[in-house]
C-alpha cells in the first residue's frame, strides 16, 4: 500500500508524512526533493527567487531526457525493502508520476491544504496538484476510488491550540476536514490511516 502526500510547497507535506510514519516496517519516501541533490548549491549572492528558476528550468530537463526518473526513482526505492508493507510517498508534483504509481485498488491519497500559505511557488505547482485532485475526482465519478481512501485538510500552520478540535465534512466523493492547527492533522489523519491500513483491528 502506498500512501501519497500531496500539496503545495510549503504546505507541511514533508512534516505530516513524517509524523504518520507507525510502524517500523512503514517507511518514508522523498519522491522528488532528493533531485535537488544533484544540482548545483545556491551561488553567493545569488537571489533566492533566480536560484528556484535555475532549479525548475534543470528538472523540466531532466523530464524531458527521461519523463519516468521520478517514477523509476520511487519504485526501485521500494524495491529495496522487501518487508515493508506500507510506503508513505512525499513530494509527488508531477501528475503523471501520480498516475502510474498510485495503485486505485488499495492506495490512499491525502491532500494538504494550508490555508495561511503565503510562500511565493510556481504556478504550475499550484496546477499539478489541481490537475492530481481532478484525475481523484474522476477516479471517484467512475467509482474507482472511495472517499474514504481520497483525504483533504485544510488547516494552518502552527495554527492554533493543542487539543483536537476538528470539524468533518464529508464530501460527496472524498473526506474533508477542517483543522485548527498542523498537529490536529497529524493526529487525525494518524488515526484515519490506522484504521484504513488496519480495518480488521476496527471492526465491532
Amino acid at each position: 500500500m502506498k500512501i501519497f502526500i500531496i500539496g503545495i510547497p510549503y504546505s507541511g507535506r514533508t512534516t505530516v508524512a513524517k509524523a504518520v510514519l507507525q510502524d517500523e516496517k512503514h517507511q518514508y519516501i522523498d519522491a522528488s526533493s532528493w533531485v535537488k541533490s544533484t544540482f548545483r548549491d545556491q551561488e553567493s549572492g545569488e537571489h533566492i527567487q533566480k536560484y528556484l528558476e535555475s532549479y525548475h528550468e534543470y528538472l523540466t530537463k531532466r523530464i524531458q531526457a527521461n519523463p519516468l526518473f521520478a517514477v523509476n526513482n520511487v519504485l526501485d526505492t521500494m524495491a529495496a525493502y522487501n518487508n515493508t508493507n506500507v510506503f508513505i510517498i512525499d513530494g509527488i508534483n508531477n501528475p503523471k508520476d501520480f498516475v502510474h504509481l498510485f495503485d486505485v485498488n488499495k492506495d490512499i491519497v491525502v491532500f494538504l491544504n494550508r490555508t495561511d500559505n503565503s510562500e511565493e511557488f510556481k504556478d504550475s505547482e499550484s496546477i499539478a496538484v489541481s490537475v492530481i485532485r481532478d484525475y481523484c475526482y474522476w477516479m471517484s465519478t467512475a467509482g474507482l476510488l472511495s472517499k474514504n481512501r481520497w483525504l483533504e485538510y485544510n488547516f494552518k500552520i502552527p495554527g492554533e491550540g493543542s487539543e483536537i478540535n476538528l470539524i468533518k465534512k464529508m464530501g460527496t466523493k472524498n473526506s474533508v476536514f477542517i483543522s485548527r492547527s498542523i498537529n490536529n492533522t497529524i493526529t487525525h489523519l494518524k488515526k484515519s490511516l490506522k484504521e484504513l491500513i488496519n480495518p480488521q483491528d476496527h471492526q465491532s
